[in-house]
């Protein structure tokens, strides 16, 4: 007698499973994927800022040790190069879950900052081997990756990139302008331990920084260089900004972020003028690196989290 069952249960299988599908039933969206994208980038954001962290703290110790070359290089370069590989593979992650470049949006924007120091210090410090310098830099990174991962995880990123982004005179202003941030984070570092060497110096007192620093004519130069390809950077920036503007409608004219951006080449391009115009080298050149870098800081956090300017 037959009951109305398929003989073949593999048939019947199937037959089922595509009535379940014409009517809707136990269907589920395909969010699996960039969920589990999304969890795996604030996952690799926060181990970058752990690891970041780890590294100022150890290069740090290391600088007020005076430990010898051969006891910790090894162990601290490990640790920047596991924070830097982390934070690499959020990039990657990010870019997944997103389906763009993250710099669209402020917070994503210091962290491939942080990113950018860290890169350039590893690049520093295979060239050179002056690990003192990882004691002032990693510090850096560390603070700006912190603050973009706490911003990441407690505000919405935008699910798809908006029309009047998608320009390559976008991704090239946006590029050029976090490279330059990053070469001003390496002048401001420099231009620190400038300062603090110069001072022991002039007391006459060869003791701490002394043996811990790079000699002041390395320092000088770092700072100079970084000043240098910084300014470059920030000037294609801006004028690729400007053709952004002119070639994109629908971007808004009332913003304060680009007129306090011009403030900062201002400052930097004086800089510059100042150092090779002026005489002004040495130690008044590294206060002006130094207190130009506090004060982009300081208008970065203020227009973008604070007024929520350049928010597109």
């Amino acid at each position: 007698m037959k009951t109305g069952f398929p003989l073949n249960r593999r048939a019947f299988r199937t037959s089922l499973s595509l009535q379940l599908r014409r009517n809707n039933f136990g269907a589920r969206p395909n969010v699996r994927p960039r969920r589990y994208c999304r969890l795996t980038a604030g996952l690799f954001a926060v181990l970058a800022t752990l690891g970041y962290g780890a590294a100022a703290l150890a290069y740090i110790v290391h600088f007020l040790a005076r430990r010898r070359e051969h006891e910790t290089a090894g162990a601290l370069s490990l640790l920047v190069y596991a924070a830097l590989a982390f934070h690499t593979a959020w990039i990657v992650a990010a870019h997944l879950d997103l389906g763009y470049l993250p710099i669209a949006t402020a917070s994503q924007s210091l962290s491939l900052v942080a990113w950018g120091i860290a890169l350039a210090y590893v690049i520093i410090e295979f060239e050179g081997e002056h690990r003192g310098f990882g004691a002032f830099i990693m510090p850096v990174a560390f603070v700006l990756q912190a603050a973009a991962t706490a911003f990441l995880l407690t505000r919405p990123q935008p699910e798809a990139l908006k029309p009047i982004l998608q320009s390559v005179w976008f991704e090239l202003h946006v590029g050029t302008a976090l490279f330059s941030y990053c070469a001003f984070a390496i002048a401001f570092a420099a231009g620190l331990m400038h300062i603090l060497l110069n001072h022991e110096l002039r007391l006459k007192r060869l003791r701490f920084f002394f043996t811990r620093m790079p000699p002041l004519h390395v320092l000088e130069r770092i700072n100079r260089q970084a000043i240098a390809l910084g300014f470059l950077f920030l000037t294609i920036g801006i004028g690729s900004g400007v053709i952004w503007l002119l070639t994109t409608p629908g971007l808004p004219l009332s913003d304060p972020k680009p007129v306090s951006t011009l403030i900062v080449w201002l400052l930097y391009a004086a800089n510059i003028h100042l150092r090779w115009r002026m005489g002004w080298r040495g130690q008044r050149s590294a206060i002006f690196s130094v207190v130009n870098f506090m004060f982009l800081l300081a208008i970065f956090f203020v227009t973008s989290f604070v007024l929520g300017a350049h928010q597109f």
